[in-house]
């Protein structure tokens, strides 16, 4: 007998079942917080020109593996490559719903997508984001999970999931002008943008017209057995696994035209950081400023947070494998280690006329390599954009980024100056 000239008939329901399960089911989707898919595409073309450190390892090897210049210190290795590159873009489900009288819970889940190959800087179709859930009351809101530390938010522009929708908190936008566009993103100069795992975190209500306080307890959960070296020395003490052992906190004011705000967290991704950021309005001129300080929590540990700025293919030339433009100075391979860092970032945007805007960045970092044997390295960068809105929810762009950073002599007596040029669409949906 065949299966595909005898199907089974199907069962007709009574319309009037039918409806009433179509409403019990929209019922209980309201009732639990029917979710909201979000998402934003960012692809970019563009141009990089990289100038990569051409130096081998020491002989005999060290540990940690150190590196030394082969002796043309004053050549690099050019490195050009033009790129379709997904910066930035994101997938996302979140939502919120009254579980009691005054009681308000959200949540959120957010993935990175990369538009342009497909996978990830980890080899996979998605990323995580912020993943949290929480609840909300007139005394403010607790989230439990992976999420923007108070210092990374003070830049970008925080926000809350009020009945489906992200409310900014305060009067800010992004002071980070070039929010996750390489070789321009603030996290090529500084430490600090992190997005841990393990997030409580408490966020005031708007106190006082415009202020907002927010303050994290991270935990790192680590094991409490010491890792050594070859040498027997002990690299980590793997002893923080009790509750906050990374802390956080941010305070913030903000006004129509103007905000001012200030962050410190310690023991984050090994890391104590402090930074201040403002913002003012000047008819169709925006500025803003971050001034920031860190150090090492511990003296074993290296500062933690340096943001990989491009996902352009790399190189096994030198210790930097486009990691970040400070890797090449530090004297250390496969990682970036240093135990120091102060930098400023200053920056503007121009509403031109219509929907065309101007945008401009200027960085300085220094930073403190933990091998003493190497001097400080300065970092100073440049970024210029200008943006066409087609509407509200959709732009494009085109920017200009350049890198230059030097160091000790004894690595190389020329500085390396990373840059690129890139057109590209960002919509938001």
């Amino acid at each position: 007998m065949s299966l595909f000239t005898h199907a089974v008939a199907p069962t007709r329901f009574p319309r009037k079942t039918l409806f009433t399960a179509l409403g019990l089911a929209l019922s209980v989707n309201a009732f639990a917080g029917f979710p909201t898919l979000y998402g934003k595409v960012q692809v970019t073309a563009g141009q990089y020109d990289f100038e990569k450190l051409d130096f081998a390892q020491v002989t005999p090897a060290t540990n940690p593996v150190s590196y030394r210049n082969l002796g043309a210190t004053n050549t690099t290795t050019e490195l050009d490559a033009f790129t379709v590159e997904s910066i930035g873009s994101r997938l996302g489900v979140q939502g919120d719903f009254d579980a009691a009288a005054g009681v308000n819970v959200f949540y959120r889940i957010e993935y990175g997508v990369d538009y342009d190959n497909g996978t990830n800087s980890n080899g996979r179709e998605l990323v995580q984001r912020n993943i949290f859930g929480g609840i909300r009351g007139e005394w403010g809101a607790i989230l439990a999970g992976k999420n923007d530390t108070p210092l990374r938010s003070l830049a970008g522009r925080n926000g809350t999931i009020v009945k489906n929708s992200f409310v900014p908190a305060v009067q800010k936008t992004d002071i980070d002008r070039f929010n996750e566009a390489p070789l321009a993103d603030i996290g090529t100069y500084l430490v600090g943008e992190n997005r841990p795992d393990n997030v409580i975190q408490y966020t005031s209500p708007i106190l006082l017209g415009g202020l907002e306080i927010n303050i994290a307890a991270i935990q790192s959960e680590e094991t409490g057995v010491a890792v050594k070296n070859a040498q027997g020395q002990v690299t980590s003490a793997q002893d923080d696994n009790e509750f906050a052992s990374g802390k956080a906190i941010s305070v913030g004011y903000g006004k129509t035209g103007w905000f001012v705000g200030a962050a410190y967290e310690s023991n984050v991704l090994t890391t104590d950081a402090a930074r201040v950021v403002g913002e003012v309005t000047l008819g169709p001129v925006k500025l803003g400023a971050i001034y920031q300080t860190a150090e090492r929590h511990e003296d074993t540990d290296i500062l933690g947070g340096f943001t990989s700025f491009v996902n352009a293919t790399t190189t096994g030339v030198g210790a930097q494998n486009g990691i970040n433009p400070l890797a090449e100075w530090d004297g250390v391979g496969g990682t970036t280690s240093y135990k120091e860092q102060d930098g400023y970032v200053l920056n503007g945007v121009w509403k031109i006329a219509g929907p065309w805007s101007a945008k401009f960045q200027y960085a300085n970092s220094t930073s403190t390599p933990t091998n003493e044997t190497y001097k400080d390295v300065e970092l100073d960068a440049l970024a210029l954009g200008l943006d066409y809105a087609l509407n509200d929810a959709t732009r494009i762009f085109t920017y200009y980024a350049e890198v230059e950073a030097q160091g000790d002599a004894a690595i190389s007596t020329k500085a390396t100056t990373d840059s690129i040029a890139a057109l590209g669409i960002d919509f938001r949906f």
